[in-house]
């Protein structure tokens, strides 16, 4: 299928930035409780700390969205080689109950600055359930210590990994696939345009969830949702300013791995089939309604859905969230639709 998932005017950009828009009754009662949950903590300013302190709060904070995980049949770690002289990358593979072959690399989110294996477990054991396959979660380096493209290098080694077991294990002889939420939808749709770029195996098929597409700041949900969202306009700014630093101060970044909204349209046209979401009240809304139009152009294959009522990252809270569990089963039906080897 090609184009917007009905209703057609899901992503009219005026009508869902419009000041009218609200939380969802769930989304307030779950923006309140960790806001509480964050003074009983005593965290401190987000703006006032560093990144090695402001990585030690948030390992905290998402404890909180990772307790009592859905049970896997397995769950293991290991490293794969890196690529380009690179440390090798490691990584954890979660098994579902009843797997079929085949898998899914999922790339977390959190800026490219923040984030690991354990911030996103139940992301990638909620991807397991609702695809039926297992998962590998690959622990990329973080910048500001590894810009890019050392973040992306580590996505394609692991991405390598998986396409090299497909070779010789039955287990993966199914459809491989690459997800990431936020940074790393970024990074799972490079993933592919690198090795497109290559002429490499690429992923058959890619899940995007709200993801950074483009470092436009001054959308008209950058401006809308500049702050009290979760997500503010200030601190994606300043991940773009530490994974990949402007070559020109306040031009636009043109390499389509840092900014894939600028990709040709040759290149988008062979995509594989893209499943994409956005969540309502995010910064980076529009970054998906401009893609999804940049998909539409180019005639590939994709289905996109907006969540109103939520914040960036609503979907780590799956068990507070109806929302969130609605956004993985739409994840899950586009995958088994399209899944292929």
């Amino acid at each position: 299928m090609t184009g917007l998932s009905a209703p057609e005017n899901q992503f009219d950009a005026a009508r869902l930035t419009s000041p009218s828009v609200r939380r969802s009754d769930e989304m307030q009662a779950l923006f309140e409780a960790l806001a509480d949950d964050d003074r009983a903590m005593g965290m401190p300013d987000p703006a006032a700390m560093g990144v090695a302190e402001m990585r030690l709060w948030r390992a905290k904070a998402a404890a909180r969205v990772n307790a009592d995980l859905p049970e896997m049949a397995d769950a293991g770690r290991f490293h794969a080689p890196g690529i380009k002289g690179a440390p090798p990358v490691l990584c954890e593979i979660v098994t579902p109950h009843g797997a079929g072959p085949g898998c899914l690399l999922f790339l977390h989110g959190g800026g490219w600055v923040f984030g690991d294996i354990e911030s996103h477990s139940r992301m990638a054991r909620m991807l397991a359930i609702e695809t039926g396959k297992r998962v590998l979660s690959a622990d990329y380096r973080l910048a500001p210590e590894n810009p890019y493209p050392a973040p992306l290098d580590d996505c394609v080694a692991a991405w390598r990994w998986i396409a090299a077991q497909a070779e010789t294990r039955a287990d993966f002889r199914g459809p491989l696939a690459v997800c990431g939420d936020s940074a790393g939808g970024n990074l799972a749709l490079a993933v592919i345009l690198h090795e497109h770029q290559l002429g490499r195996r690429a992923p058959g098929m890619g899940l995007l969830f709200y993801g950074v597409f483009s470092d436009d700041p001054d959308t008209a949900s950058y401006l809308r949702f500049a702050e009290g969202h979760g997500l503010t306009r200030a601190g994606m700014m300043n991940f773009w300013r530490l994974y990949a630093p402007a070559e020109t101060p306040g031009q636009p970044r043109q390499d389509p791995l840092q900014c894939p909204l600028r990709a040709s349209g040759a290149a988008l046209a062979r995509l594989p089939p893209l499943f994409l979401n956005a969540a309502g009240m995010d910064p980076l809304l529009c970054d998906t309604i401009a893609m999804a139009g940049r998909l539409e152009e180019a005639g590939a294959v994709f289905e996109a859905h907006a969540h109103e009522g939520v914040h960036h990252g609503f979907m780590q809270h799956t068990a507070r969230l109806a929302e969130a569990r609605r956004a993985f089963a739409l994840a899950g039906d586009f995958f088994r639709r399209h899944e292929k080897s």
